[in-house]
């Protein structure tokens, strides 16, 4: 009798984040047909020059060593210290249907609200079947749309955010 093994969700730390692009970079060439490397890689390279572990987060889900899904919480630079962004939730097609997304997803709310965090934003491509849906049952609310120019080609992104009250001490 085969053991059926189980999704294990791992908090990475920013040396990691690179075998994330590649999960990336392919789910949405595949499924957007967008080239997002070039852009992936400076986000990420960004996000780890920046990486806070006490605001932080970057989490993965994997089975034998191989990611089948991500998820990337930076701070937001710009905005007050409560704000952070949830970037690049991505789970490999073969995947999906799991719950790997919603479990990524749950965790990084928690982990916010456990920091304290506020405001949380989130972003997904408007013609993605699942990223907008999944922000939508946690309670996100679309904030904007906006145009993004990406390898030459107009898209639209969702912009999300997420209010949190704070854990009980």
């Amino acid at each position: 009798m085969a053991v059926k093994k189980e999704v294990q969700y791992c908090d990475r730390k920013p040396g990691d984040l690179n075998e994330s692009a590649r999960l990336i970079e392919r789910v949405f060439l595949a499924e957007f047909d967008l080239a997002f490397g070039d852009r992936v890689a400076r986000e990420i390279e960004e996000a780890s020059a920046a990486f806070d572990p006490e605001r932080d987060l970057f989490t993965t889900a994997e089975l034998d060593g191989i990611i089948l899904g991500t998820l990337l919480v930076a701070h937001d630079e710009a905005a007050r210290t409560e704000v952070t962004k949830f970037s690049w939730l991505v789970v490999d097609p073969a995947a999906r249907g799991r719950g790997i997304g919603r479990e990524l997803l749950f965790r990084a709310i928690e982990s916010c609200r456990q920091r304290r965090l506020r405001l949380l934003r989130a972003r997904a491509f408007a013609l993605s079947a699942a990223g907008p849906r999944l922000y939508w049952m946690y309670g996100f609310r679309v904030v904007e749309l906006l145009p993004l120019i990406v390898a030459g080609r107009s898209r639209e992104m969702v912009l999300f955010e997420k209010r949190l009250t704070p854990a009980a001490d």
